[in-house]
């Protein structure tokens, strides 16, 4: 027998929380970070990942990166609210931490970009240019937070290391685009991969606390801010002039995914 399909009255059933998956990622991730700054290599890295960047064309580093942003990965999530709501719930739920850890690293660390510190010709400069804040990667945050959230919100969990093989790749290749662009360090990116996985381990968890984000109410509430942020996507300048038109077509991508999840929840009127 079938169990009854979630309703606002009869929410989905409490899973268990995969806490290897949780922190096992983190751990590799600061270990790698911690390695790094001890071998005092951040800066050589950086140029030698930033030149061997350069084999691949400049537009698909700044489409690969818009991804990375706040907007861009609530635009892709959108199309997932009518199927899997917990997975932008997951990633609503950690977005404090993951603020407090990008925006509350860069005021206190404030460490320099490497447009600040290196001289224009020894590295490749994609986009807009910063000087400042450069410690942790926002975007890695966002992108592994994101991938945290699918992976262990995955809805078959004997799948779920299937989930990883290809959402752990995805969030790196989105993490190192940001050294490709030349925005960020390589410690800036594996700092911020590793407080971003956290943060959405911690909002998966809360997931499996709460059921209003994934209940039919909740993702009403959450395609309602989808859509908002979509449609801000137009008007937003993120940064990579090479990217205009994935940006749009992204946008359009978050508009249409959050539409369709309000008119499905839509009741007809008496």
């Amino acid at each position: 027998m079938q169990p009854p399909a979630p309703t606002e009255n009869n929410p989905p059933p409490r899973v268990a929380f995969p806490l290897g998956w949780a922190l096992a990622p983190a751990l590799v991730l600061a270990g790698l970070a911690g390695a790094l700054a001890l071998a005092g290599a951040n800066q050589p890295l950086f140029v030698a990942l930033n030149h061997a960047s350069a084999a691949l064309p400049p537009r698909l580093w700044a489409v690969v990166t818009v991804c990375g942003s706040v907007l861009g990965a609530i635009a892709l999530l959108a199309a997932t609210i009518k199927t899997q709501p917990r997975w932008l719930a997951s990633t609503f739920l950690a977005a404090p931490l993951g603020v407090l850890i990008s925006e509350g690293g860069k005021r206190y660390f404030d460490v320099m970009r490497p447009a600040g510190v290196l001289e224009p010709e020894r590295f490749n400069l994609i986009g807009q240019k910063l000087y400042v804040h450069a410690f942790p990667s926002g975007h890695s945050v966002t992108a592994f937070c994101v991938a945290a959230a699918i992976v262990l919100a995955w809805p078959k969990p004997e799948r779920r290391w299937r989930a990883g093989l290809i959402a752990l790749p995805l969030a790196g290749l989105v993490a190192f685009s940001r050294i490709a662009v030349g925005a960020h360090w390589p410690l800036d990116v594996l700092t911020g991969a590793a407080g971003g996985w956290l943060a959405g381990a911690l909002g998966a968890w809360l997931t499996t606390r709460t059921d209003f984000l994934h209940s039919p109410r909740g993702a009403r509430t959450m395609a309602a801010v989808a859509l908002a942020t979509s449609l801000a996507m137009l008007f937003i300048d993120l940064g990579q002039p090479d990217a205009r038109l994935f940006r749009i077509g992204l946008a359009a991508w978050g508009i249409g995914g959050a539409a369709a999840a309000l008119m499905q929840d839509r009741e007809p009127r008496a």
